[in-house]
């Protein structure tokens, strides 16, 4: 007998450049994530749009979306699985060239669909370990590195992500980051744009919600994982990860069947990586 939607136990993996989410298909509802994101379907389709755009909405098992994209997205399927990609863009990059339709930021139409959906449904089948997740999509071509690579980033921008990842308690405004790395404001945003398709602001959001699932997952309380992450108190974490994902963080987390978190041990035992060590001056371009 199938289990209900509702009793399914959700699994989340935490790295330190990528998070995956899996759990049972959903209602549509508004999302605005803070990467580039893989959402695959089993046993149904996704129907998603950019929001505003209805009349372009796509039905597909696959399909990738760009850094905060809203979207109106829903899963008919018995499972939902949601790949958050690096930072930087890579993996974006590497499926970009997979797709065969693009429209308003989305992606589909996959010529490795097929593989894509088999990887799906081996993690759901068998909950594998982090490396050994990281390692089926590296046979399609995702990077099996599980820390931070900033290769090809420009290094001003990377030495500002560092910053905003060792920093994420504080405040650090654009002008902060744009004086630490001898740029003008505008180039900031500039770069930020085109290296990892979101604000510095919008980046320093994401991170705190990655930052609060792990400390929450290694045992913290809401509370202190929201607060040690950076938030002002639960209602900022909550309003924010409500406005990324489109559900309450306390509905997603302590759902009936729960969450099963599976933590890499290299961010167990390192946390996030600052890639410290990088200066302004470095060469690090492609």
């Amino acid at each position: 007998m199938p289990v209900p939607a509702s009793d399914q136990t959700a699994h989340l993996y935490i790295w330190d450049n990528r998070v995956l989410y899996v759990g049972p298909g959903s209602e549509a509802r508004h999302r605005c994530y803070g990467s580039a994101a893989l959402v695959i379907s089993l046993g149904g389709n996704l129907q998603i749009y950019r929001e505003g755009h209805p009349q372009d909405t796509v039905t597909t098992r696959c399909c990738v979306t760009r850094p905060g994209l809203p979207v109106q997205l829903g899963s008919d399927g018995d499972h939902l699985l949601v790949l958050f990609l690096d930072p930087f863009l890579h993996d974006l990059k590497v499926l970009d060239e997979h797709a065969a339709r693009h429209i308003h930021g989305i992606a589909w139409a996959l010529d490795i669909e097929e593989p894509l959906v088999a990887v799906a449904r081996q993690v759901v089948s068998s909950s594998p370990p982090p490396a050994s997740v990281l390692s089926l999509f590296a046979r399609l071509g995702l990077n099996p590195g599980s820390r931070l690579d900033p290769a090809c980033v420009d290094p001003r921008v990377a030495r500002a992500v560092g910053m905003l990842r060792g920093g994420r308690t504080q405040n650090i405004t654009t002008e902060s980051l744009a004086t630490a790395v001898n740029l003008s404001v505008p180039r900031v945003i500039q770069l930020f744009r085109q290296y990892l398709g979101i604000s510095a602001g919008k980046y320093r959001q994401w991170h705190r919600l990655h930052a609060t699932t792990l400390a929450i997952a290694q045992g913290q309380s809401f509370t202190q994982a929201a607060v040690g992450s950076g938030f002002s108190d639960l209602a900022h974490f909550s309003n924010t990860f409500h406005s990324m994902m489109g559900i309450m963080p306390t509905r997603l987390l302590r759902a009936r069947g729960g969450v099963q978190f599976h933590v890499d041990p290299h961010l167990a035992a390192e946390g996030f990586s600052t890639l410290a060590g990088i200066h302004s001056t470095d060469s690090t371009m492609c």
